[in-house]
């Protein structure tokens, strides 16, 4: 080691390389003995005063400095520096382990001689500083001595003499930099940089500059000033201001010279230049040729035809920057001049480039010929001039015959700027004319980008008075657009229709289909609600479909809705609310849309509507055959008994479960059920009008004559009659915009405050999530069950934490348990303060079993025997409702983290306790899929075959922790949620958490589920399901009904987490915060089906083993398609059709067809490479009867599904 460092100090690359490699060096020092050292030192300490010494270094007299002569001695030096440094460390890490320091004699030496140079460096910074000092002082004494001349200064004409003379004195002068150094420039650029950089304003006063320059000759000065002058239209600040512009305008018209050097300056920054700059270019462009004098004319004339050939020839995107450029001269053709210019430039190729064969050029002329229609000579006779009309008008009959549909779009753009902007010059068998070709062919053609071109013109016509009556006679020509297919058509011709109902005063809202608009609208109000529940990720690259814009959607139905109630809005308050009724009891999701996007109705208007309809609710649902609706749960399930007492219990309970998950009732009476929708979508649109749209009417709303209004018209006692009914999520929607009185409010909070503490029951997640949280959260109550949340859930997973290292030391105790009761700290609505009562009403029996299990033991053993029992049943029963409240946590603060607006309370407030949940799960699933995969999995022998011996029955298993399946899913959601949303909230806030380490747990633990492995794997895969429920049903495996159920429970909870856990690492891998080119999916989704396979042949529920079968498949299948659609599958085929194949051969025949043709299809617009597919699929069909265990439907229908594609294929090829 020795040896190499004495070799890489003698040369300087050699040792900068061993200075960069300073975790090698540090070792080589750590290897080193004393002797081998003090040789280092003393090699090095000599070479550095070769490289030092007095005949290398110049002394600097103006700076008193010392200066090395050559690079190379100074970086040696330097490296010196850092090569000590890298020991200096060394010595540092050994003075922590030996207490003190020790330094060779060679290298304080050397040391010494280093830090007297460090004193030199640091003396020659002050003498810097000094002479700073120094320097602005003079500047300072300079600046004020300017000042002194500029007050002397008496008026702006001797001022700009002095500047001039100035000027001409310093003209055969170098000029000097701010070190004194000369720099060289001649003074027309000294001046010009001058006022790049400062004030742009005396650019008028320089003008006279330009007669220094000798244009045209190639020399110092007039090259330099070409460069600074093109140079200028890189400035925004300078060719955006006025003086720039016309500083610019007057040295382009100067000379031919000048004038090109600028102009492909212009051309290229044309291309490039933000679009909103174009205009200041347009502005210098027209300034240019509007003031250049006459020997100049022409060639700015050639140059502006150079545009419109650019304009003409360049692809779409760039010819429209240069249409951009030329536009000042299009919108200013009234001129006599810009016309004659126009004609001139124009007509000799405008007329050829529209016929063009190539599309693209004709599009460019269709949008050129748009603003210079008609291209006449303005100097022609009349009868040459309706000629050469005849010839502009049939350029726009033949633009409407056009096959290409980009050229038609810019053609019904041209014919309608034509209409609108000479609608008075054009004789009326020309209005006529166009006028059909736009409605009877452009508009009723195959393209909807020309039929959205002709409404917007359409649109831009209706502005026009003059052309008004005319619409009264074209509508019912074009009302059938309301209908189209294309959502931008209707949303536009919507528009089209309200504007000419306010220029006109005519409705011609009744001159339209009313059912089919219905229809439409409807239609498209679901769309919009679907849409804005589906959650689709950005990284997503499924097959090519139709993008659905949901913002013009919603643009459209906002003016559909005020289409529809401008014919409201004119009757008195109680037609109003007459026509809103009949409308809801026709099209209910109409009204609820109208109410909704609605934005024409003035917020006192709406209110005065909403208290007569709510008035009129409340009236309807008090009569005796609506009573039922507002029945409490209690009395309705008794009324149910009394009135149809068919019902089963079974059909009871699928009811109610169906009524959690919906959120509203599902009646059995036809007529009970229609008035049910009625009066909830009453009520749903009386909520609609009561909120408010903007936030004018969010300020008005506050006011104290609107709070007045709302408690005068809205009683409270129907919302609190409300309470447990039918209509009670409806009333409660509207609470969201009261205000209610202190003991109402009392009444209701107990209520919320009881229904989010039972979460527990799975029957009110609707009515919590929708209706009281938002209500708790505008109380500003949300926060206090948050607290009390949030610590349950950071004791539980404390709990389940601590299980690891319990497992770990194989202490035998009951893992499954629950977690102790934590007394007040973990009650679920408060323990004093706001929601103190509330445990009051679940958790009293907690209270009691935390009292009876502070009794000691000695007590204990005192009790008698019945006071034991009533012991442990407390103890059962205490546990039993920290389940509950664990599950209740769990379901809570999933439904807060569903929403954006309350992370703030979690993430702000419990920062620590949601990194602590995310790292200890995180570690906790890494030790569950750890623990599996160290072993093989066994499945007991007996439960494949009875013919096993009787002694491997009993095996031990590995124990999860978590068993519930709905406790299992609450800590998965909440484990990815708070991964997906802290993680970010972290990042935004600048909070030091680590992640990396989480992220390594999901790409190791994707490893482990991968490396799984199965004994008697063939045999759990082949093993025939029917012949298993044949030796079940005559009894072959009697005595093994409690290791079933054992071992279902254990395989269920492995496959819930491994299924869960599959949402976790497509968040990963969608955030590219994991890499997939390590990860094995293929053994990864086998494992996942042998697990699904084992619980089959385990669970004795057929039915529910199929339901259980059928859930993973699907969650497989989508998984798949989202991770094969990554580029790093893109070009791995054969990877891809590897786990294709896995994927086929766990598909049983209990899939329904349907399913397989959909995978199918997806699967093949993944796979590019669609030869290689193709033969993969025929192979497949071909040779899959070799594989023994594969039934024969479900190889029937994986064969049909392949047949669906190859024949697909065939045609594609036809």
């Amino acid at each position: 080691m020795c040896q190499e460092i004495l070799k890489s100090i003698n040369e300087l690359a050699e040792l900068k390389l061993l200075c960069k490699k300073k975790a090698d060096l540090l070792n080589h020092f750590q290897s080193c003995k004393s002797l081998e050292l003090e040789k280092i030192w003393t090699c090095l300490h000599k070479i550095l005063e070769e490289h030092i010494c007095p005949e290398k270094l110049n002394y600097d007299e103006a700076n008193s400095t010392l200066l090395f002569k050559e690079e190379n001695d100074r970086q040696y030096l330097l490296t010196c520096i850092s090569f000590v440094l890298t020991y200096m460390q060394h010595l540092e890490t050994v003075e922590k382990k030996r207490k003190y320091t020790q330094m060779e004699e060679s290298f304080q030496a050397l040391f010494y001689k280093l830090t007297e140079k460090a004193r030199e460096k640091a003396r020659e910074k002050a003498r810097e500083k000094a002479r700073e000092k120094a320097r602005e002082k003079a500047r300072e004494k300079a600046r004020e001595k300017a000042r002194e001349k500029a007050r002397e200064r008496v008026s702006e004409r001797v001022s700009e003499k002095k500047e001039e003379k100035n000027m001409l004195s310093r003209w055969a002068l170098p000029q000097k930099g701010a070190n004194g150094q000369s720099q060289n420039k001649p003074p027309p650029v000294f001046f010009m940089e001058r006022l790049l950089d400062r004030d742009i304003s005396k650019l008028k006063k320089y003008k006279d500059f330009c007669k220094y320059i000798k244009w045209g000759v190639s020399e110092r000065t007039t090259d330099s000033f070409y460069v600074l002058c093109s140079y200028a239209l890189n400035l925004p600040k300078f060719y955006e201001n006025p003086d720039g512009k016309a500083f610019l305008s007057y040295v382009w018209s100067q000379s031919e010279s000048i004038a090109f050097h600028l102009f492909n300056k212009f051309v290229h920054n044309t291309v490039i230049l933000p679009y909103d700059n174009i205009t200041h270019y347009s502005q210098v462009i027209y300034s240019t040729w509007k003031n250049c004098p006459d020997d100049m004319r022409a060639t700015l004339e050639m140059q502006i035809q150079y545009l419109v050939h650019f304009a003409l020839k360049c692809p779409i995107k760039v010819a429209a920057r240069f249409r951009s450029l030329l536009s000042i001269f299009h919108t200013n053709k009234g001129d006599t001049n810009i016309n004659r210019l126009i004609f001139k430039i124009y007509d000799p190729l405008i007329w050829r480039n529209l016929m063009s064969p190539n599309w693209k050029i004709r599009f460019n002329a269709t949008c050129i010929f748009q603003h210079i229609f008609p291209v006449v000579d303005p100097c022609v006779k009349s009868v040459n001039y309706l000629q050469e009309m005849e010839k502009a008008y049939s350029a726009l009959f033949e633009l409407s015959e056009d096959g290409n549909a980009c050229v038609l779009q810019a053609a019904a753009k041209c014919i309608c700027y034509v209409l609108n902007e000479l609608w008075e010059i054009i004789n009326e068998e020309k209005r006529i004319t166009l006028l059909d070709v736009v409605i009877n062919k452009l508009l009723r053609g195959k393209h909807d980008n020309v039929k959205n071109e002709v409404i917007i013109g359409l649109h831009e016509m209706a502005k026009n008075k003059k052309m008004n009556q005319h619409f009264l006679h074209l509508f019912n020509r074009i009302k059938h657009l309301i209908n189209d297919k294309c959502l931008r058509v209707r949303k536009n011709f919507v528009h089209l229709i309200i504007q000419l109902n306010n220029h006109m005063n005519i409705d011609f809202f009744n001159q339209i289909d009313y059912n089919d608009l219905v229809k439409r609208i409807t239609k498209d109000f679901f769309t919009f609600n679907i849409q804005c529940c589906v959650k689709k990720l950005s990284c997503m690259k499924q097959e090519n479909h139709e993008k659905i814009n949901n913002n013009e959607i919603c643009d459209f139905l906002k003016m559909s809705s005020n289409l529809i109630t401008h014919s409201i809005w004119i009757c008195d308050i109680k037609e109003q609310a007459k026509k809103c009724i009949n409308l809801l009891n026709e099209y209910p999701a109409l009204m609820i849309c109208v109410s909704k996007f609605s934005t024409n109705w003035k917020l006192t208007d709406r209110y005065k509507l909403a208290s007569v309809l709510f008035e009129i609710t409340n009236a309807k649902l008090r009569e005796d055959e609506n009573s039922s609706l507002l029945m409490e749960e209690s009395s309705y399930v008794d009324w149910c008994n009394n009135t149809r007492g068919n019902i089963t219990i079974k059909e009871r309970k699928g009811k109610e479960e169906t009524d959690s998950i919906i959120g509203y009732k599902i009646w059995n009476d036809p007529n009970l059920n229609r008035k049910y929708v009625r009066y909830s979508s009453l009520l749903i649109c009386v909520a609609n009008f009561l909120k408010p749209k903007n936030e004018e009417e969010m300020e008005l709303c506050g006011s104290e004559e609107i709070q007045d209004f709302l408690k005068l018209h809205f009683a409270e006692n129907y919302f609190l009659n409300s309470i447990n009914t039918a209509m009670q999520p409806f009333y409660f929607k509207l609470l969201k915009y009261l205000n209610l009185n202190h003991d109402d409010y009392l009444v209701i909070h107990k209520y919320g405050r009881k229904e989010l503490n039972s979460l527990y029951t799975l029957k009110n997640e609707h009515t919590c999530y929708n209706f009281i949280i938002p209500l708790f959260y505008k109380w500003g109550l949300l926060n206090a069950f948050v607290k009390k949340h949030m610590q349950f859930l950071n004791v539980s997973i404390e709990f389940i934490f601590s299980q690891i290292d319990t497992n770990a030391k194989g202490t035998p105790d009951n893992i499954a348990a629950p977690p102790p009761n934590v007394g007040e700290n973990a009650s679920l609505g408060g323990d004093s303060g706001d929601g103190s009562a509330g445990d009051s009403d679940c958790s009293g029996d907690g209270e009691r079993g935390c009292k009876r299990r502070r009794t000691t033991q000695p007590e204990k053993q005192a009790v008698d025997t019945m006071d034991g029992v009533m012991w442990k049943e407390s103890k059962t029963k205490d546990m039993h409702i920290n389940n509950e409240k664990e599950l209740n946590a769990l379901i809570f603060l999933s439904l807060i983290v569903k929403k954006k607006k309350y992370h703030h309370m979690m993430f702000k407030g419990f920062p620590q306790i949601v990194y602590n949940f995310t790292y200890k799960f995180s570690f906790f699933l890494f030790y569950i899929f750890e623990k599996i995969s160290l072993n093989e999995f066994v499945l007991p022998p007996h439960f494949i075959s009875p013919y096993y011996e009787e002694k491997e029955k009993h095996m031990d298993i590995i124990e999860l922790v978590l068993y519930d399946k709905k406790k299992i899913k609450g800590y998965m959601y909440l484990y990815i949620s708070f991964f997906y949303f802290f993680n970010s909230f972290s990042t935004q806030n600048k909070l030091p958490y680590e992640w990396d380490i989480l992220i390594q747990n999901v790409a190791k633990s994707i490893k482990l589920i991968s490396s799984i492995k199965f004994k008697n794997e063939m045999e759990i895969i082949t093993m025939n399901m029917q012949d298993r429920e044949a030796r079940n049903r005559d009894g072959d495996f009697s005595g093994t009904t409690e290791q079933r159920s054992k071992w279902t429970s254990h395989i269920f909870s492995i496959l819930h987490l491994i299924t869960y856990f599959l949402d976790m690492v497509e968040y990963a891998v969608a955030m590219k915060k994991l890499t997939i080119d390590d990860a094995d999916f293929n053994e990864f989704v086998k494992n996942i089906f042998l697990f699904c396979k084992c619980y089959q042949i385990v669970c004795e529920d057929i039915e529910e083993s199929q339901k259980v079968y059928c859930k993973t498949w699907r969650r497989i299948s989508t998984f798949l398609l989202f991770i094969l659609n990554f580029d790093y599958y893109e070009k791995r085929t054969e990877t891809k059709l590897m786990i294709l194949n896995t994927f086929f051969l766990f598909t049983c025949e209990t899939i329904p067809m349907k399913y397989i043709e959909e995978i199918m299809k997806r699967y093949t617009s993944v796979i590019k490479q669609k030869e290689i597919l193709y033969n993969f699929l025929q192979n497949f069909h071909k040779n899959n009867v070799v594989i023994h265990y594969m039934k024969e439907g479900q190889i029937n229908n994986i064969k049909s599904a392949i047949d669906i594609v190859l024949t697909q294929r065939d045609k594609a090829k036809k």
